[in-house]
């Protein structure tokens, strides 16, 4: 009987040590497929991720729906999940609204600023399990799902026109390439624009700033039209008084010496000088100031309600600041010369160079503190350390001594504007 009891028990325990292990499998099995799984699921992500940005960088670069959708699809090529080859099983243009908590998408294809991308694994391609078939259980679906969308750009280029951009070359060129480059940039906005996005410049020179573009959207084809013309013929601070040659415009007086500086007697006219397009400078105003135009884009850029809209200053400059002095603007004063043609910014006088340098760090780190404006440098022929610690967010600084250069560099920041993932 005793035999008969223990290889009862035997029988028992077997049983119970294969069931427990049947039990240990399964728990394994599914821990390692769960895992498996959820490597599969956020590559699957990942890929979406990568593939509506592409394809919402292709809709602003182009504005065209099929190239978007090939951007799209050439990620997703490049790309595995665990392995296997995945599928863009949905593609969607819409627009979506950052003033709602959460935001809001809504399909169309009318002028969409966002794209919102499905990838995975499913069907006869889903991931297969590595243990769960042992129990009858062969594959599991995945995908990845993300929007990517715009938001409203507001994008302010602050543009140094002070008279020593004629000193590097003795001629127009290097003005004429930044002007070009600005155009550039602007270019690179409409290229691919949403809806909401503006573009505005700041102009500096001595202890003056002028809003030489208010904040324009740049889809108002009528109102951008008109500001492009006029960063088409923007030129440097335009001089009364003696000046350096400028041989193809300024003449000379008849009672001007031998030799002198080239003269315009044109202080009765709040247009005129060498260059009657651009703000009028005195000879008593030498000088250049930074804090004056970065002053003026924070002015801009609270004026805008969006609190959702991305911020971007670029500031061109050709020089290091030089400190204004005590009495600079008497002829302006005493020749009753006041500029009308756009809103202006006077800053103070006497204003050292050090202070110039501090402040102007000082505001572009407020900027970014209190409006989110992330901040470009690009500086021309002059370095100076305080020029890259304005830079802050995404911005980064820039120095060339070639101003040609000056073109591809504004361009590539245009581009750098960023789109984000927001679902």
């Amino acid at each position: 009987m005793a035999v008969f009891k223990r290889t009862g028990q035997r029988a028992t325990y077997a049983i119970l040590f294969a069931f427990l292990l049947i039990v240990i499998l399964g728990f394994g099995a599914l821990a390692v497929d769960i895992t498996f799984v959820r490597l599969a699921q956020m590559q699957a992500q990942d890929i979406a991720d990568a593939a509506s940005q592409a394809a919402l960088f292709r809709l602003r670069r182009t504005g065209d729906l099929t190239d978007s959708r090939a951007a799209a699809q050439a990620v997703v090529n490049l790309n595995t999940v665990v392995g296997g080859t995945p599928t863009m099983d949905d593609l969607v243009f819409g627009l979506w609204d950052h003033t709602t908590v959460p935001g809001t998408f809504t399909p169309t294809e009318d002028r969409p600023n966002a794209v919102r991308v499905t990838v995975g694994r499913s069907g006869g391609n889903a991931v297969p399990y590595l243990l769960g078939r042992l129990f009858g259980q062969t594959s599991a679906d995945v995908s990845g799902v993300a929007t990517s969308a715009t938001r409203a750009l507001h994008v302010i280029l602050v543009m140094d026109i002070t008279g020593s951009w004629h000193t590097w070359h003795n001629n127009q060129m290097d003005f004429n390439n930044a002007r070009t480059a600005a155009v550039a940039f602007l270019d690179a906005l409409e290229s691919a624009y949403g809806d909401d996005d503006m573009f505005g410049m700041t102009i500096l020179t001595g202890r003056y700033a002028w809003e030489y573009t208010p904040m324009t959207y740049i889809g108002d084809e009528v109102a951008s039209g008109t500001e492009r013309v006029k960063w088409q013929i923007l030129n440097i601070a335009s001089k009364g008084g003696y000046v350096k040659p400028y041989p193809t415009v300024c003449t000379l007086k008849p009672d001007s010496p031998v030799g002198a500086w080239s003269q315009r007697n044109d202080y009765t006219t709040p247009a005129g000088g060498c260059y009657a397009n651009s703000p009028r400078e005195y000879t008593d105003e030498p000088g250049t100031d930074h804090t004056t135009g970065l002053s003026m884009a924070r002015t801009m850029f609270q004026e805008q309600v969006d609190p959702t809209a991305f911020r971007a200053m670029v500031v061109l400059t050709d020089g290091v600041p030089n400190g204004i002095l005590t009495g600079h603007g008497a002829y302006r004063v005493t020749r009753g010369y006041t500029e009308t043609r756009w809103r202006e910014y006077m800053g103070p006088a006497p204003h050292t160079t050090s202070q110039i340098k501090s402040q102007s760090i000082t505001m572009a780190q407020a900027m970014w503190d209190d409006l989110g404006v992330h901040t470009w440098v690009v500086s021309f022929v002059n370095r100076d350390a305080f020029m890259p610690a304005m830079v802050h967010g995404i911005g980064y600084y820039v120095n060339t001594s070639d101003s040609s250069a000056l073109i591809p560099i504004f361009e590539d920041i245009a581009n750098s504007l960023p789109m984000a993932i927001v679902q």
